[in-house]
């Protein structure tokens, strides 16, 4: 009986552990994918220059220089990751410093210069295909009478 005993209290140890590494390495993942600090109901635009593009992974950046009342105000963008842009036609070519762009995005919730990319057009022609998540829900339409 005494070693059956310990050999449960051996197994639930483990599974403590096991479930404590789980949660420590959950959290981050769960947090990491969350749009909850962009405001998805909405979008905004911008115009500006291409200041940096960053072609990386866990996701590509793009960093854009708006001229805002006499001052260079720079947004971030998050974009998808490097294998998603290229199946949005994007390359790592495809913008680089200087290059003039409008840009589409769900802003962040805090009002800070940054949000998630929606589109991005360069000399009037939309770059790749949506580079954001499925658009917010719109409302339905009323049912004709």
């Amino acid at each position: 009986m005494r070693i059956l005993y310990s050999v449960m209290a051996a197994r639930l140890a483990v599974l403590a552990v096991v479930t404590a590494a789980l949660t420590v390495v959950a959290a981050p993942a769960s947090a990491h994918h969350s749009f909850g600090h962009y405001s998805m109901g909405e979008t905004t635009e911008i115009e500006g220059v291409v200041s940096k593009f960053e072609w990386s992974n866990p996701h590509c950046w793009l960093f854009v220089d708006v001229a805002k009342d006499g001052k260079t105000v720079t947004y971030g963008f998050e974009l998808q990751s490097v294998g998603e842009m290229l199946r949005r036609n994007w390359k790592k070519t495809t913008v680089k410093p200087g290059d003039k762009l409008k840009v589409k995005f769900r802003p962040m919730r805090d009002g800070t210069p940054a949000g998630l990319l929606v589109s991005a057009d360069k000399d009037g022609k939309r770059i790749g295909t949506s580079g954001g998540p499925p658009p917010a829900p719109t409302p339905a339409a009323a049912p004709a009478p």
